[in-house]
C-alpha cells in the first residue's frame, strides 16, 4: 500500500512539474520553430537537428513559462482559471519552481549553442523578453505588456533558422516568419482577455480589455487583425523573400477568414463572440506555417 501511495505521489509530482511549464502554450512555439527549421533547410533538413531544435525550443519555452509562473504566483492565486496551477496551490514551492526554470534554461541554451551560438543568443533573448520584460516588468503595469512581450514569439523562428547549415531562405524570410507570430499574438491574447476580463480586473492586471471599454477593445483587436493580414501578404509583393504561390494562396484564404470573423465580432461585440474568435484564431499559425513548408518544399530542390 505504501509503495502504491509513494508511486502515486511521485507521478503527481512529475505531473506538477510538467504542468508548471504550461505545455499547451509550448506546443505552438515548438511547432512554429520546427516548421521554420524545415522551411529554412528545405530538402536538406537534418532529422537530428530538427529534433534538437524542437527540444531546445521546448526547454527554453518551458523555462520562460516556469519562471514567469514564479513571478505571477500571486496573480494566479486570484484568477479562477489559474488558481489551481501547481505554484499557487503549493504543490510546488516557489523557490523550487524558480530553480527548475533556470535548470531548464541552461539545458536549452546548451542544446541551442550546439546548433549555433546565434541560436543560443536568440533563445536567451526570448527567455528574457517573456520572463522579465513581460511577466516581471510589464504584466502588472501596462496594457502594452503583450506587445513588448510578443518579441519572445519571434525567437523560436530565429533559433531554428540559425540552426540550418545552408538555409534556402534569406534571413529576411526568417524575420518575416517570426514577426508573423508577433503580429498574431495581440489579436489572440486580447480575444482571450475579453472572455476573462473580470478575472484580470480582480487581479489588477491591465490587459487591454480591462483598461478600455469592451467595444473599444473589439475595435482594436479588429485593427490589429487587419494589420496582421496585410503583413501576411507582404511576400506576394516581395519575391526576394523566397515564397511562392502556395504560401500566397494560403495567406489569402486564412486572411479572408480572419477578417470575416472579426467583422462578425464587430457587428455584435460580446465575450462569447470574442471567445469564438479566440478559438478560430488559434490554428491560424499552424496552417500558415504548413503553407510555408509546402511552398518551400515544392519550389526548391
Amino acid at each position: 500500500m505504501n509503495s502504491k501511495l509513494q508511486t502515486s505521489t511521485t507521478q503527481q509530482k512529475i505531473r506538477d512539474y510538467y504542468d508548471v511549464t504550461k505545455p499547451n502554450v509550448i506546443s505552438l512555439l515548438v511547432f512554429t520553430g520546427a516548421a521554420a527549421y524545415i522551411a529554412s533547410a528545405g530538402w536538406h533538413t537534418n532529422l537530428l537537428s530538427l529534433v534538437i531544435v524542437s527540444g531546445s525550443i521546448w526547454l527554453g519555452s518551458a523555462a520562460a513559462n516556469t519562471v514567469g509562473s514564479y513571478f505571477d504566483r500571486d496573480i494566479d492565486a486570484i484568477m479562477s482559471r489559474t488558481k489551481d496551477r501547481p505554484i499557487p496551490t503549493g504543490r510546488i514551492a516557489p523557490s523550487n519552481a524558480f530553480t527548475y526554470g533556470i535548470v531548464l534554461l541552461a539545458l536549452s541554451l546548451g542544446l541551442s549553442y550546439y546548433l549555433n551560438p546565434l541560436s543560443a543568443l536568440a533563445m536567451l533573448i526570448g527567455f528574457l523578453d517573456y520572463a522579465l520584460v513581460y511577466s516581471y516588468l510589464l504584466k502588472r503595469r501596462s496594457w502594452s505588456n503583450i506587445i513588448l512581450g510578443g518579441f519572445s514569439g519571434v525567437m523560436p523562428i530565429l533559433v531554428a533558422y540559425f540552426a540550418a547549415k545552408n538555409p534556402v531562405l534569406p534571413l529576411t524570410a526568417a524575420l518575416f516568419m517570426g514577426f508573423l507570430v508577433f503580429f498574431w499574438i495581440p489579436e489572440h491574447i486580447w480575444s482571450l482577455s475579453i472572455r476573462f476580463r473580470q478575472q484580470y480586473t480582480d487581479a489588477k492586471v491591465p490587459m487591454l480589455p480591462v483598461v478600455v471599454a469592451e467595444r473599444t477593445s473589439v475595435q482594436i483587436i479588429a485593427i490589429t487583425t487587419i494589420f496582421m493580414v496585410a503583413y501576411s501578404l507582404i511576400p506576394i509583393f516581395t519575391p526576394s523573400l523566397g515564397f511562392h504561390l502556395i504560401y500566397d494562396g494560403t495567406a489569402i484564404v486564412l486572411g479572408a477568414l480572419m477578417l470575416a470573423i472579426n467583422v462578425w465580432l464587430l457587428q455584435k461585440p460580446s465575450s462569447d463572440r470574442a471567445w469564438t474568435v479566440f478559438k478560430i484564431s488559434s490554428p491560424y499559425l499552424f496552417f500558415a506555417f504548413i503553407g510555408i513548408i509546402a511552398d518551400i518544399l515544392v519550389y526548391t530542390h
